[in-house]
């Protein structure tokens, strides 16, 4: 008997692109000092340097290789195999269709038994995996995916980024124009979340391919956007999260998946004019379009964007609430 990993592919998401220039007017960077030139919307141009947390729990990312879990399922499943059923013959083969384990017992009544066994335990050492980092499952159109958990990056991202949201929230209250404060009602959360979308937007977008084209890391911690200053949609979408989760940890989000692409829905308690919506469990979220370079305001969802939430072909998932204090510092 045999027992094969299940086929894994990698989830691609593409870049939702717009036509305006972004804000972002300068950027460099000295070691953990990140120096920007921003201008929020009419906001005055800030000149402003931002400092990156000097230690953090979260390893690099790294791209998604299923020859690596593969490896790491096999081998630690024939060994967890030869512990629990020490009398049993079991061999580890790879072949060009997967990864085996092979069994062979003077019992036959125990091969249903070992079967089952190595079956269980194979999915609980391959979620094992996807958990050490920071991958998840995902029931795409084109089958089952391995994509990044990005809730659970921004969850476990938002202590650290906590003093960098905090300052751009200061810097996004004190320099907002009049016009900002009546446009979003003198709501200061309302005008830190646009401000923070804005901020994000204009991070360059950056498909993360290699040279020829194919999907390279795909995929960037929230620290890295920063440092790196780049990101594609899902990267962004989960700095932006990460940011809102620092300063509002009981606002209402979720990250919403369309075909190549993935944005942010957040619930916002004041209305500001006409935003879309978007339904998330029955209650209605306003999408933020953090891909850029179009600085796209918070409620309005790009074109192809539309078109998938107006024919209900999204998923979507929430970010874990808690009842943290969120008034703004």
């Amino acid at each position: 008997m045999a027992i094969r990993l299940i086929p894994l592919l990698g989830l691609t998401l593409a870049v939702l692109c717009g036509t305006a220039s972004a804000k972002q007017l300068a950027f460099s960077r000295e070691e953990l000092q990140l120096h920007y030139v921003w201008q929020y919307e009419t906001a005055a141009t800030q000149a402003f340097t931002l400092i990156l947390p000097t230690e953090t729990a979260l390893p690099p990312w790294s791209a998604w290789r299923p020859a690596q879990a593969d490896a790491f399922v096999f081998q630690q499943l024939l060994r967890d195999a030869r512990e629990q059923f020490p009398d049993v013959s079991f061999r580890y083969s790879k072949t060009a269709n997967g990864s085996t384990v092979d069994f062979q017992s003077t019992e036959p009544a125990l091969l249903p038994q070992i079967k089952s066994w190595l079956a269980q335990q194979q999915e609980t050492l391959f979620m094992a995996y996807l958990d050490q980092h920071y991958y998840k499952r995902h029931d795409g159109n084109n089958g089952r995916l391995i994509r990044p958990d990005h809730v659970r990056i921004a969850t476990d991202s938002s202590p650290e980024l906590q003093e960098t949201a905090q300052a751009l929230q200061r810097m996004i209250i004190s320099s907002a124009s009049e016009e900002q404060k009546q446009r979003y009602q003198n709501d200061e959360k309302s005008l830190v979340v646009a401000g923070l979308l804005n901020f994000v937007q204009s991070i360059p977008y950056d498909p993360l391919e290699t040279a020829n084209g194919q999907r390279g890391v795909g995929f960037l911690m929230p620290a890295q956007v920063l440092a790196q200053n780049r990101g594609d949609c899902d990267s962004k979408s989960t700095l932006l999260m990460s940011l809102l989760m620092a300063l509002y940890p009981d606002l209402p989000q979720a990250i919403v998946y369309v075909p190549d692409h993935a944005f942010l829905a957040v619930s916002l308690s004041r209305r500001i004019g006409n935003e879309e919506t978007i339904r998330i469990d029955g209650q209605p979220f306003i999408p933020l379009e953090v891909t850029g370079p179009a600085e796209i305001p918070p409620g309005i969802a790009g074109d192809k964007s539309q078109l998938y939430i107006r024919n209900n072909q999204y998923q979507y998932e929430r970010v874990q609430l808690t009842t943290t204090n969120s008034t703004p510092n």
